[in-house]
């Protein structure tokens, strides 16, 4: 199968290691020259492009099976910390959708598009304790707006022949790469002491690196579609899984102040009821590879 990963940071570049290893001829993208030698010893192709880029999407798309849409973005540098910025996350998300679907046409042959997007889209759910994928999504902030638009626009593609399939995932965490934490631990001990402004008594919403990949290896096998809420078995709120790593360190207690802005619990019983079993399902591997 030919695929082309759209946004090879941390999930996609993983993606793309293991599906050449399983013998399809994988396709990347990256914003950034100084990643393509990294990003060549995993995939075919590298193609150095901002999503929205008409042209280079086009000559992308052209002979594909399937996309596989992993951006991450948005994170700028201002005054020594780094924070979001809404119009470049914007950019990255719904730029590079409607990019996408209006290139299609270059694509006769595709069959599937899988984003990976954000279980923060619920928002507070309307109130709902329990949430599962018929919920309608009730964003909260401008950022949790953005992965509402951005599945909205794929979704007016899908059809019988093109299927549409969009995880909503946890915070991904697993082996350490770059300069974000990407292990549990690391998450959240920065967080000691501090006011968040989230539900601590929502669920801890977590899914490792590896399960995303191989849940999208999974929806190109079956091509799945619709939504599917992609996340761990750990039934604990957030202020008793993130403040375990911070007890065991001996830091004082995160305040969370964010009470009753989240759902009580989240169900991932759609995609397990697909066929789909979790590779680290209580978190038991932080840190590590598992696929």
């Amino acid at each position: 199968m030919k695929i082309a990963i759209i946004g090879a940071a941390y999930t996609g570049m993983e993606a793309a290691r293991y599906l050449k290893s399983r013998g399809h001829t994988i396709s990347v993208t990256t914003t950034s020259e100084h990643r393509v030698a990294e990003l060549e010893s995993v995939s075919d192709r590298v193609v150095v492009m901002r999503g929205n880029n008409r042209e280079m999407m086009r000559e992308l798309l052209t002979g594909q099976d399937a996309v596989l849409m992993t951006v991450a973005g948005g994170m700028v540098e201002k005054d020594g910390k780094f924070v979001m910025d809404l119009e470049l996350y914007t950019d990255t998300y719904v730029g590079t959708a409607e990019c996408l679907v209006e290139c299609l046409d270059a694509a006769p042959e595709l069959r599937q598009i899988v984003f990976t997007g954000s279980w923060s889209v619920y928002g507070n759910a309307g109130g709902a304790d329990d949430v599962n994928e018929d919920t309608p999504a009730t964003p909260g902030s401008p950022f949790q707006q953005v992965y509402a638009d951005t599945e909205s626009i794929l979704f007016n593609v899908a059809t019988d022949t093109l299927k549409v399939c969009v995880y909503r995932t946890g915070t991904i965490y697993g082996p350490q790469v770059g300069f974000i934490p990407r292990q549990l631990r690391a998450q959240a001990l920065p967080l000691a002491g501090q006011t968040v402004p989230f539900d601590g008594d929502s669920p801890a919403t977590i899914v490792h690196r590896d399960d995303v990949v191989s849940a999208l290896t999974f929806a190109l096998d079956n091509h799945l579609s619709g939504i599917h809420n992609l996340i761990n078995d750990i039934s604990e709120s957030k202020s008793s899984f993130m403040g375990k790593f911070v007890a065991e360190a001996g830091g004082e207690p995160i305040n969370w102040v964010g009470h009753g802005t989240g759902p009580k619990s989240l169900s991932n019983q759609k995609i397990k009821d697909a066929g789909y079993q979790f590779l680290d399902p209580l978190g038991e591997h932080d840190g590590e590879c598992v696929l």
